[in-house]
């Protein structure tokens, strides 16, 4: 890339911002050059360096990064696959990426030392990726463990990038270290693993000292003699595997050479030797087909006439904007039947956001302040009110309001009026807020307008000063879009809702007659079908009274439904299952709308089971305490709300541990006749955090499956009271009515599909048997 980190002659930092400033730039349609944007297209060009270290984080990412669940592309939609894609990223942050070169040289008194070290363990692992990968033979494993300790430390350094690299203290410092000594620790072990391979490779040799110099810094000297210990135990282990290993292909090349010799005797008669060709003698055996030519390219089609040709792009075109047409008009509609609970805004996020805001217009007041007024962060905050109000209105009326709304605030054309004339700025104010009036709420409108001349008396009269009273109508215009914004949401969604809740049925299987594919190419849905017809679960169920009062007729229909139910149950079930391979077999077509309350039904089991299990883990170490139970009862109510935020933040292992032991000793310290956990209870309580975020582990799995029996006691059992499950019983209540609601609206929906689809699976079953 030009830049380069090397711990024996290392570079200066200005060295490295020099070549970051310097770097050209670079266009897929123009090539390097030296202007920001491009002539063809109009978009600015990019540095070339940040391209290339793109490419390297999407390479990280794909091998090692966090598991996303994605939809299918829409061309891919559109040709009738509808799989969902599991991916693997890392969050993008290439300039973060180029930096890390320049902060692994800074001193420690200008960055953090901690983040100087991820800095630095970061680039040296690139570096030695970069090595590896010029070899002609690479051990795929070695290369899986540095890829996986780069996004590791990848993650905690883009964390402290966004962060603006402030000093850590406290948690925050344990939990960097933790992570920078987690991805060293990793690292060392492969790079010493495969050191012992070619023990000559001077460069190895170089980067094992650097990670073990890096681990002696930052971990005690008994741990890290512990950890060189344990490696020690594991290489002799790998050496007698392999001993073991070379005794018995030994043999096993003895016996193959027996097998040899004797078949090497000559042979009494010769083999049969058969014809591929037609030697019947019969004019009626097919030949094999024959093919000319290379297959067709996707998006082709034959004619008539055996020509293959591409699909016309009007076609193309017209058949995208159906698809998406009456994907939206079906979406829209089966919301307005099936509402899944909107996940609650984080107001720790909220109060961030705000207060960010609220410094960027107090910047604004104090170069408004300045003599003359700097206005040079006017523009972005008027493009800021342009797009916002043109994104608000629907689209009919954006198409005829954007041109005016434009031209009206183009800082080209204001800035000079603008300049030293606060009434100006007070006339572009009033038509904003005169447009939010126009288009707003009619019961709004009067007042919107007495506030926007209220306000234009204090900017023709600088109250109190000039820069306040341009950031304050700022700040209303701000206020007034986000207001318009949920008053026109609003008002469309009553204005449709009731004609959509109305003929929600027809939409929904308008779009999956005409976008899907036929029901006999629906491969995800029949195969999961397939797995759940013969379960002993939905066998039993089929005979039920739930299932007989049920509006499936047929005991093959109940069978179906049965299928539907105990599949929808084992699809919210993560215990046990390894995340690359969950959602794998997902029943795209089938459950095509149920996406949402499938996911948030699954965070919901998962988040109660963590509740239960962590709720039932403190009452167990608070009573050893000698804690009364009523007193343990009153605190796990406390603290409950608190921990269900807690989960909400998905935070790390270490911070979770740091977090439930900050509660549980505030809990405890509120009452004056307690005292905090003790060092051995905080070890017993951050050992069960560890156990039970491990869902491939037996502890999860028994609470996790409480949680689920909870669920199929009311939907498969039907029954009414069933025994509470502690303080998640509400939750899982909930969520229950709610796929109780979802199941039934989705037999009413799919129902003459799939009666198509026992059909086929009969059908199949026939010529099976």
């Amino acid at each position: 890339m030009g830049l380069q980190y090397n711990s024996t002659h290392p570079m200066t930092a200005e060295t490295v911002e020099h070549i970051l400033i310097t770097d050209k730039w670079c266009c897929k349609t123009c090539g390097m050059t030296e202007l920001r944007t491009c002539p063809d297209t109009g978009k600015p060009h990019r540095r070339r360096m940040v391209r290339v270290a793109q490419e390297i984080l999407r390479l990280i990412g794909s091998r090692t990064g966090q598991l996303v669940v994605r939809p299918p592309n829409l061309s891919a939609s559109l040709n009738g696959r509808s799989r969902l894609r599991s991916l693997r990223r890392v969050t993008m942050n290439p300039q973060a990426l180029l930096l890390a070169y320049y902060y692994a040289l800074l001193p420690s008194n200008e960055v953090d030392g901690l983040v100087s070290e991820c800095a630095q363990q970061l680039v040296e692992l690139l570096e030695q990726l970069k090595v590896s990968g010029a070899q002609t033979n690479v051990d795929e494993e070695y290369a899986t463990a540095l890829l996986s300790s780069a996004s590791l430390t990848w993650q905690e350094y883009n964390k402290k990038f966004t962060e603006d690299l402030r000093s850590l203290r406290g948690a925050d410092r344990r939990a960097c270290q933790e992570v920078i000594v987690n991805g060293t620790k990793e690292a060392y072990v492969a790079a010493a693993r495969e050191l012992r391979k070619t023990p000559s490779n001077e460069e190895l040799q170089a980067f094992v000292g650097m990670l073990r110099d890096r681990l002696s810094r930052l971990m005690p000297r008994e741990g890290l003699e512990e950890m060189e210990a344990t490696m020690k135990e594991e290489q002799q282990e790998h050496e007698e595997t392999q001993e073991e290993k070379g005794k018995e292909e030994k043999e096993e090349g003895e016996r193959e050479e027996n097998v040899k010799f004797q078949s090497s005797k000559p042979q009494l008669t010769a083999p049969t030797l058969l014809s591929e060709g037609n030697t019947s003698g019969s004019e009626t055996e097919a030949p094999p087909p024959t093919i000319m030519g290379p297959e067709i390219p996707p998006d082709w089609y034959v004619d008539e006439h055996g020509r293959s040709r591409p699909i016309q792009e009007d076609s193309i075109r017209k058949r995208r904007e159906m698809y998406l047409r009456l994907e939206f008009r079906a979406v829209k509609a089966y919301e307005t039947v099936i509402t899944v609970p909107e996940q609650k805004s984080d107001p720790l996020q909220e109060q961030l956001i705000s207060s960010m805001n609220e410094a960027q217009l107090a910047i604004l007041a104090e170069q408004c302040n300045q003599h003359p007024p700097d206005l040079q962060n006017v523009p972005r905050f008027l493009k800021l009110i342009i797009e916002g109000l043109l994104n608000a209105l629907p689209r009919r009326l954006r198409s005829r309001a954007e041109q005016e709304i434009r031209d009206v605030l183009d800082w080209r054309i204001v800035r000079r009026s603008v300049m030293g004339s606060p009434g100006n700025i007070a006339a572009l104010m009033r038509y904003v807020m005169g447009k939010v009036a126009e288009y707003g709420a009619p019961a709004k409108a009067e007042e919107t307008l007495k506030l926007a001349e209220d306000m234009s008396k204090d900017l023709e009269t600088c109250t109190p000063d000039l820069g306040t009273a341009v950031a304050n109508a700022f700040r209303l215009m701000f206020t007034s879009i986000r207001q318009l914004h949920e008053d026109i949401a609003q008002y469309s969604l009553l204005f449709i809702s009731q004609q959509l809740r109305g003929n929600a049925v027809t939409y929904i299987r308008e779009f999956i007659t005409e976008c899907l594919p036929k029901v006999d190419q629906w491969e995800s849905s029949l195969t999961f079908i397939r797995r759940y017809l013969n379960d002993e679960r939905v066998k039993a169920w089929a005979n039920s009274s739930v299932a007989i009062s049920a509006t499936a007729v047929t005991e093959a229909e109940r069978k179906l439904r049965g299928a539907l139910l105990y599949g929808f149950l084992d699809i919210m079930r993560s215990g046990g299952l390894q995340v690359n391979d969950r959602w794998h077999d997902y029943p795209t077509e089938c459950f095509y709308f149920e996406k949402k309350v499938v996911f948030f039904a699954a965070n919901t089991v998962q988040e109660n089971s963590l509740l239960l299990l962590l709720s039932g883990s403190i009452a167990t170490v608070l009573r050893d305490k000698g804690v009364d139970s009523r007193v343990v009862s009153d605190i796990l109510k406390e603290l409950h709300d608190k921990f269900r935020h807690l989960f909400s933040e998905q935070p790390t292992l270490s911070s979770l541990k740091c977090s439930v032991t900050s509660l549980v000793n505030e809990a405890l310290t509120q009452r004056q006749t307690l005292s905090a956990l003790t060092e051995s209870e905080v070890t017993q309580l951050d050992g069960i955090v560890e156990k039970m975020t491990n869902t491939t582990g037996s502890l999860y799995v028994v609470f996790e499956k409480r949680v689920l029996s909870f669920i199929e006691g009311i939907l498969a059992h039907g029954q009414s009271d069933p025994a509470p499950l502690g303080l998640v019983t509400d939750s899982l209540s909930r969520l229950t009515a709610l796929l109780q609601h979802v199941l039934a609206f989705n037999w009413e929906l799919y129902q003459p599909f799939y009666r198509e689809m026992l059909s086929l699976i009969t059908q199949e079953d026939a010529v099976g048997s």
